[in-house]
């Protein structure tokens, strides 16, 4: 999808972060928006900072690890757009947990937003993508799809899903023309450890996780500028920040060694 001017764009996790970063990003391309997110009051943080590019934006309140509000979502987008060509589905959390300590409940939750929020996305807006002719989906995965760290057992895991499952939308989707993106971004700059770290078991270990990832991770409009890129491209996968690359490599040279050094540094 190299050109995306007038077309339209569903987003979740619009509120902050990335998501927020590839609004702008997609609206300075003349690029329509339904932005979805369960907090309205960043939703509409978001959309005032898109006034000015003469594009359509639209807000939608949803909690994309519930299946009715995403089964009515590409309803209500084509309700206001009338078409559907690309969807990000940006929206994840992740709690700082051993695996002794996460709670079924934290499993339930972890999974409901990072993995069924995405097979929701994928699904429900099907056969919009279909209809609208040339369309993309993008789904945001991790570094840590790409190798298991410690305390990060339900986030591994559920990207980790994310990444396979994309793959294999990749290979079906071609033929119907359309393209299929997996986004592997190491440490953003975002929100999004800060929002849970009340979860965490060892605050201390938190706290300097976060503060590190503030101090060397990679700006998230600059993360979004690269996923663009690959939408445009039609990359089958994208690894955003040089930690990610390193992460890759690593692993595919390094399959047990790898493990063995987290493990003492964790």
């Amino acid at each position: 999808m190299k050109v995306l001017k007038d077309k339209v764009a569903v987003i979740t996790g619009a509120g902050g972060g990335i998501g927020s970063a590839l609004a702008r990003k997609l609206a300075s391309s003349g690029c329509h928006l339904a932005l979805a997110d369960r907090n309205t009051a960043a939703l509409e943080i978001t959309a005032a900072s898109l006034e000015g590019h003469g594009v359509r934006v639209s807000q939608h309140s949803v909690d994309i690890s519930l299946r009715e509000q995403m089964a009515a979502l590409p309803e209500a987008v084509i309700a206001q757009h009338g078409q559907v060509n690309l969807l990000i589905n940006n929206a994840g959390i992740t709690y700082q947990k051993s695996f002794a300590n996460h709670s079924i409940e934290d499993w339930e939750t972890i999974t409901g937003v990072n993995y069924w929020g995405v097979v929701y996305g994928c699904h429900y807006f099907l056969p919009a993508l279909r209809d609208a002719g040339e369309a993309h989906i993008v789904n945001l995965s991790s570094m840590n799809a790409l190798v298991g760290l410690p305390s990060q057992s339900s986030y591994c895991a559920t990207k980790a899903a994310v990444k396979l499952l994309s793959e294999s939308l990749w290979g079906e989707l071609r033929p119907l023309g359309i393209g299929v993106t997996t986004v592997h971004p190491g440490a953003i700059r975002t929100d999004m450890m800060q929002a849970t770290l009340d979860k965490a078991d060892d605050q201390k270990v938190a706290q300097k996780t976060y503060a590190l990832v503030q101090r060397i991770g990679m700006e998230p409009d600059k993360a979004a500028a690269k996923i663009i890129t690959a939408v445009q491209r039609g990359r089958m996968r994208v690894r955003v920040g040089p930690d990610a690359v390193l992460v890759d490599i690593l692993k595919r040279c390094f399959p047990v060694g790898l493990h063995r050094l987290l493990a003492r540094a964790g």
